[in-house]
């Protein structure tokens, strides 16, 4: 059996890493597809409305430090870029043939927050990867404080900048039960081995 070259399995390593990209791609986009799906379905929690996408989104997190732990910076971007674009056209969609009521503000904030956020998280988890052991407090404490920018970010924009007692009752009660995800997430990143990236 003739030993494979050097070269021969570093190109097999690309491909295999451009295709593991794809997979992670569609599989961020299915994941803020659904979210955005359940935006409008609230649980009242002390007298307060909480959306089940608020409350889910540090799956988002999660996956795209995934994508960045197996594959590198790099690709978890693009994924995040890829899946942006998904957020911003699934949203529109929505907006104009199933709501019949086109409100371009709705979608902008949702995508800004999702995309500020990521790219927080992205790049503070890529820096603890690179140049430290990437303890689990550094993970919690990546999650949460991307669920803190998030919130502040989403909720101003969707109180119109009006900062009332219901708003940090809500805010820091959306953070607290993203606080508790966000351990368990961490606790599944810390299984997840390094993989290969460029």
């Amino acid at each position: 059996m003739a030993r494979k070259s050097i070269e021969k399995i570093k190109e097999e390593q690309k491909i295999t890493i451009r295709q593991l990209s794809v997979a992670y791609s569609f599989l961020l986009s299915a994941m803020v597809i659904f979210l955005y799906s359940t935006h409008n379905i609230n649980l009242n929690l002390y007298g307060v409305d909480v959306s089940i996408m608020n409350l889910l989104f540090p799956l988002v997190f999660f996956l795209s430090c995934v994508t960045v732990k197996e594959l590198g910076y790099k690709y978890g971007l693009r994924a995040v870029i890829i899946s942006t674009i998904v957020l911003f056209f699934y949203g529109a969609f929505c907006n104009f043939f199933v709501t019949s009521n086109f409100n371009i503000y709705s979608i902008g904030v949702i995508t800004l927050a999702y995309f500020t956020t990521q790219s927080i998280c992205l790049s503070i988890y890529n820096y603890f990867l690179v140049y430290s052991r990437l303890p689990i407090l550094i993970v919690i404490s990546n999650y949460v404080f991307s669920c803190l920018v998030y919130n502040m970010i989403y909720m101003l924009f969707n109180y119109k900048m009006t900062v009332s007692g219901t708003f940090w009752l809500e805010y820091f009660l959306v953070v607290l039960l993203q606080g508790v995800l966000a351990v368990v997430l961490a606790i599944f990143d810390s299984i997840v081995e390094r993989g290969i990236d460029e």
